[in-house]
């Protein structure tokens, strides 16, 4: 009886064992986007940043938000091959942040419009691409947008654990554009 009650119990305990959790990494988060344009969505599964450096201006930082795989060495960005839609952000803190990435809405800069301040958070510049296509590392074309011609913003929360949550929408008469990402962004420079 002995014999069976331990047997039912080394049973059971293999039986918990095995319902574990099947995430080997216990540390990793799931990293969910979207970018729509025009009603089309398109998925986002990494984001990679270029904070500032002591070369470039120390408000300015950079980063992307993709489906692929890119590294940046000498200047130069190298994307997978499987990378076929990106949409990167040319972004200033305020200057109270000095560089840091902030908890606050970033505004498309209006150089029209006088009222505008410059010392507060901004983006200077975002590139919509669908449809990339990329031969041997190179981005050789794509369906590009430029919010240089919209109106809108993107929004930046920290999250904890040191995650982000980046909310954007363009529009003009045109296009529309929109998106949500939620995740690390991970660091371009080594």
């Amino acid at each position: 009886m002995k014999r069976l009650n331990l047997f039912i119990g080394v049973l059971i305990g293999l039986t918990i064992l095995s319902c574990s959790s099947d995430d080997d990494n216990g540390n990793q988060m799931d990293v969910a986007g979207e970018l729509i344009v025009n009603g089309q969505s398109f998925e986002l599964t990494r984001g990679y940043i270029i904070p500032n450096t002591p070369e470039s201006d120390p408000r300015r930082f950079y980063f992307q938000l993709t489906n692929g795989d890119i590294t940046y060495a000498n200047n130069e960005f190298t994307f997978s091959d499987n990378t076929t839609q990106l949409i990167d952000f040319n972004m200033y803190s305020s200057v109270e942040g000095n560089g840091n990435i902030e908890n606050t809405n970033y505004p498309i800069y209006d150089f029209s419009d006088p009222n505008f301040d410059s010392d507060d958070a901004w983006i200077d510049h975002s590139g919509v691409n669908t449809n990339v296509v990329v031969e041997s590392g190179n981005f050789i074309s794509a369906n590009s947008l430029s919010s240089d011609d919209m109106d809108g913003q993107a929004t930046i929360t920290i999250n904890n654990n040191d995650t982000y949550t980046i909310t954007f929408s363009y529009t003009n008469s045109q296009n529309t554009v929109s998106g949500t990402f939620t995740g690390l962004l991970t660091s371009l420079l080594e």
